[in-house]
């Protein structure tokens, strides 16, 4: 069952209510021109690469040349994935924005996340005196497989509605948009309470598909459940971390007894410049 919600206020939200929301500064929370630059040089400097993968994959297959595809097809695979992320990185920089202003809040933020966060952009304009209350939670995602806790922010309209603010990792916040920071400051604008609903586990591919959540999604988890994902979590990433020096190790070690390792490439120049 899901835990009742509790509500908390901010200081900055006590501040609010005596003083007037209209002497407060405009703010503007986007990313700056450097990130986005930075963004786009890596896209496009990946992009002829990413575009030539698929030819070679269509001209080996349809010549019959087995030795080496599935190798070039892990490669394709796994290209796709990081040109996916990239895309979504660089269209967020580009159109993520948040204006806080004296009388309303300027929003715009995907509505999804994952794949489906490229088309889900809406642009809103919300009149403080609109909003019911902010809600703050943290999701599990991941499982036994290097768990993941993220938490995000939304603003809870009184018409029945919600506006999604986002996501965000406590251990590496995003400095442009820090999520829950933005939350508090709009509830303390608005002068509306702080709903923390809690700690709840959500399926990472339904997120990223934009897939809503089962009810068993909803159940709230305690904190030893939370002490328990963190201790996965730290185990996982110890194993891959030893599992990928292991790699290294193995692949050093044989590279160097082959005869067409790097060490026989250098023994063999050292001795031919020796003659």
């Amino acid at each position: 069952m899901t835990a009742a919600a509790n509500t908390t206020a901010t200081p900055a939200q006590t501040t609010a209510t005596t003083g007037n929301t209209q002497t407060l500064p405009r703010r503007v929370y986007a990313s700056g021109t450097l990130r986005k630059i930075i963004f786009s040089i890596v896209f496009l400097l990946l992009l002829p690469f990413f575009v030539s993968l698929f030819p070679m994959l269509f001209s080996r297959i349809t010549h019959g040349l087995t030795v080496g595809t599935p190798g070039l097809i892990v490669l394709a695979v796994g290209f796709t994935f990081i040109m996916g992320l990239l895309v979504i990185e660089l269209v967020s920089s580009i159109r993520s924005r948040v204006v806080l202003g004296a009388k309303q809040v300027r929003i715009r933020l995907p509505q999804n996340r994952g794949i489906t966060s490229l088309f889900s952009y809406k642009t809103t304009d919300v009149d403080y005196d609109d909003i019911e209350s902010v809600e703050i939670r943290r999701e599990v995602y991941g499982g036994a497989l290097a768990p993941v806790i993220m938490k995000g922010a939304r603003v809870c309209l009184k018409d029945g509605t919600n506006i999604k603010l986002g996501y965000v990792n406590e251990w590496n916040v995003d400095a442009a948009f820090p999520f829950t920071e933005i939350g508090e400051r709009i509830a303390a604008r608005a002068n509306v309470p702080i709903v923390d609903v809690g700690d709840v586990r959500r399926s990472a591919f339904k997120k990223t598909f934009g897939l809503h959540a089962s009810p068993d999604e909803r159940d709230t988890l305690s904190a030893a459940d939370i002490a328990a994902v963190n201790r996965r979590h730290n185990m996982v990433i110890v194993a891959l971390v030893g599992i990928l020096i292991a790699l290294m190790s193995l692949g050093i070690f044989s590279d160097g007894r082959s005869d067409i390792g790097h060490a026989r490439l250098f023994s063999s120049g050292s001795s031919s410049s020796g003659r």
